[in-house]
């Protein structure tokens, strides 16, 4: 059995699609959330929540511009994850110089222009830090600190300093990337039918493969020893660790070549279940016939498989 391998192939539509919902979602998402961190600013979760969101917006690219390169799906995984943060502190920053206006005005009993208000601010934040704009507002953050509480940032919370703060903020960012990177690199991983230019359906469950079991299974399978393979294939799982064994096929050519997709499906030490890619390979339209019939051949002649027992495993 052969690996799949994304052809790496991206039309152009697929680049505009990438640009806009990069911009465009980090941007929304960003200051989105520089509006709610006025209220209140969850740690890790709103990280987090960025990350998502990047991730879902490239993902949404990636899928509608038909993008079948991983390597472009990274590269704007990390750039919709930078503007996205970019646009958070770029947020703060413009909030910020609104509120700083309000101040300055009430206390100068006078409205300014934004002019003047411009430059007033950034001769501020030129002597404070030895930047202006945003880079001076940045440096200007970071050496008054952040106040860390349980629900996010606080005035009675643990306070950091200017290097620490830094420090934060590279963590932020980095959990935003990492985030973004792996959705949208999966999502220009999946399959794709090339002959239809169209992605593959959802999986169709074909059995599972017992944890003790699942090393010879995997060589055979491999090997092409596809009526072998079979013996290993059972209609549920008896108990956890076990593999899946699931077929994708393209929902434009029933007769073309079948993904065959295999995951592991265990359990962390907290008892939650979760689940890995082992395998993702490609079998002909005979192969595919060959093993679903060996599959049934191997499950009828054994007499200890009820096929009619509902699978524990898919329950909840």
């Amino acid at each position: 059995m052969k690996p799949y391998r994304p052809s790496n192939k991206v039309p152009g539509t697929g680049w505009i699609w990438l640009l806009t919902l990069s911009i465009l979602g980090g941007a929304v998402v960003g200051g989105g959330i520089a509006l709610i961190a006025r209220w209140i600013y969850l740690l890790l979760i709103f990280p987090a929540l960025m990350g998502f969101t990047s991730g879902s917006a490239t993902t949404v690219a990636i899928k509608k511009g038909k993008v079948r390169s991983p390597l472009v799906g990274l590269f704007f995984g990390v750039l919709t994850g930078l503007i996205t943060y970019g646009a958070y502190h770029g947020g703060e920053y413009f909030l910020t110089r609104q509120s700083f206006a309000k101040e300055i005005e009430a206390e100068l009993g006078q409205d300014l222009d934004s002019a003047d208000m411009n430059a007033l601010m950034d001769t501020f934040f030129q002597e404070e830090t030895g930047s202006s704009g945003f880079v001076g507002y940045l440096k200007f953050s970071a050496k008054q600190g952040l106040s860390i509480g349980r629900a996010g940032s606080s005035s009675d919370g643990i306070p950091l300093n200017e290097t620490f703060t830094w420090i934060y903020w590279l963590i932020e960012l980095a959990i935003i990337e990492a985030i973004s990177v792996i959705m949208a690199k999966s999502a220009a991983k999946d399959p794709f039918c090339e002959t239809c230019d169209q992605w593959y359906g959802q999986g169709q469950r074909m059995g599972t493969v017992a944890d003790e079991q699942s090393e010879v299974f995997l060589k055979v399978l491999e090997a092409d020893q596809i009526v072998q393979a079979a013996t290993h294939i059972q209609p549920r799982a008896a108990t956890i660790p076990y593999l899946e064994v699931d077929q994708r096929q393209c929902p434009g050519c029933h007769q073309g070549e079948v993904v065959l997709e295999v995951q592991r499906y265990s359990e962390n030490k907290k008892g939650e279940g979760k689940q890995s890619p082992v395998l993702l390979g490609m079998l002909s339209h005979r192969q595919t016939r060959q093993l679903t019939e060996a599959i049934s051949t191997s499950q009828k002649s054994d007499p200890t498989i009820d096929t009619n027992e509902p699978d524990a495993s898919q329950e909840g």
